[in-house]
C-alpha cells in the first residue's frame, strides 16, 4: 500500500510537472511582420496564410471578409480558452502546495486542464477547416503548388541568408 502512494504521488508530480510547462514557442514572428501574441496559439494558420496569399489564390472580396472574421472570432476565444487553461494550472498549483493536498481534486483540476486544452485544439481544427472551406475548389486545388512555391523560396531566402 505504502509503494503504490509513492507511485502514485510520483506520477502525479509528474503530470504537474508537464501540465506546468510552457509548450515551446518555437514560433518566431519575421522580423517586423506582426504582434508575436498572433503566433502563439492565437491564430489559425492556415487562415492567416489564405490571407498573405489572398493575390496569388485570387480571393474575393466576400472571402477575405469571410476568413478575417474566422480569424477574430478564433483569436478572440482563444484568448479566453487560453485564460482558462491559465486559472485551472494556477487552481491546481495551490491544491497540490497544500500541507495536506486533496489528490482526489488535483486529479480532478488536472483533467479540467487536459479537457481545455483539447477543447483548444479542435477549436483550432474547428477554424481551419471554416478557412479550407472558404476557399472554391480551384483555390483548394491551387494551394498545393502556392505552398511548394513559398517552401522554396523561403529556403533560398534562408541560404542565402546563411551565407
Amino acid at each position: 500500500m505504502k509503494r503504490f502512494l509513492v507511485l502514485l504521488v510520483g506520477f502525479l508530480m509528474l503530470g504537474a510537472g508537464f501540465i506546468f510547462s510552457e509548450p515551446p514557442s518555437g514560433k518566431g514572428t519575421p522580423a517586423g511582420k506582426g504582434n508575436p501574441a498572433e503566433n502563439r496559439g492565437e491564430d489559425v494558420g492556415n487562415v492567416r496564410e489564405y490571407l498573405n496569399i489572398r493575390e496569388e489564390l485570387n480571393l474575393t472580396d466576400e472571402q477575405v471578409k469571410a476568413l478575417e472574421k474566422i480569424r477574430t472570432d478564433y483569436r478572440r476565444d482563444a484568448i479566453q480558452r487560453q485564460a482558462d487553461v491559465k486559472l485551472a494550472r494556477m487552481d491546481l498549483r495551490e491544491i497540490l502546495r497544500q500541507d495536506k493536498p486533496d489528490y482526489a481534486a488535483a486529479k480532478s483540476k488536472t483533467k479540467q486542464v487536459s479537457e481545455l486544452q483539447l477543447a483548444s485544439k479542435l477549436a483550432m481544427i474547428d477554424a481551419m477547416e471554416k478557412g479550407y472551406n472558404v476557399l472554391t475548389k480551384a483555390q483548394q486545388e491551387k494551394l498545393p503548388q502556392l505552398k511548394k512555391e513559398r517552401r522554396e523560396t523561403w529556403k533560398r531566402n534562408k541560404m542565402g541568408a546563411e551565407k
